[in-house]
């Protein structure tokens, strides 16, 4: 933990994963948890308004570093035949900046996929086009090292269903395959 005029206080939790702190009243900090093969979690804490009789109880969420497994970024959509960055995507790609900074040793593949309509090679293209702009959201506006991050276009090499060349499939069922993922290569 560190508190906003630079004094940095450190502990380590218990075998349940409980810490404390004795905290200065109307003051302000910045939280870190870390452990080795896990995600990092940063938090902000205030006791400006706090009663000082009263604990505070502050949860950060460490999740375990499964190398190489699939996560899927929610509401990364793309206009049709588009590979622009928009700013519902950008919120979630924000998201992954964020882990990024909180933990500046992973690696990322950062993936992207479409369905199967299309001409194979044109949607392999496509899929590299927005991965390669998903990666250069992420390094310009969250001053990333792009050596950290390798996009990877995909196309429709992986599908999650059945709904492959030739299949009628619902709308719903064309959308499960266009994702954007990423998966960390490298603690």
């Amino acid at each position: 933990m560190t508190k906003t005029n630079g004094k940095v206080l450190t502990t380590q939790s218990d075998a349940a994963g409980k810490f404390t702190f004795t905290l200065e009243e109307k003051s302000n900090y910045n939280l870190h948890g870390e452990k080795k093969s896990y995600l990092s979690d940063n938090q902000t804490l205030t006791t400006v308004r706090a009663n000082p009789e009263v604990a505070i109880h502050k949860n950060l969420y460490l999740d375990k570093i499964e190398l190489n497994k699939a996560i899927r970024l929610e509401n990364i959509y793309y206009d049709f035949d588009k590979s622009y960055i928009t700013q519902a995507a950008g919120d979630e790609l924000d998201k992954l900046i964020t882990i990024l900074k909180d933990n500046p040793t992973i690696e990322i593949e950062l993936s992207s996929h479409t369905d199967s309509r299309g001409n194979d090679a044109y949607n392999m293209k496509l899929s590299q086009a927005r991965a390669d702009a998903a990666v250069k959201y992420i390094v310009d506006i969250g001053d990333i090292n792009p050596k950290r991050i390798k996009a990877q276009g995909y196309g429709e090499t992986k599908l999650l269903n059945r709904c492959a060349n030739g299949v009628n499939c619902t709308e719903a069922e064309h959308q499960l395959n266009r994702r954007t993922e990423f998966k960390i290569t490298k603690l």
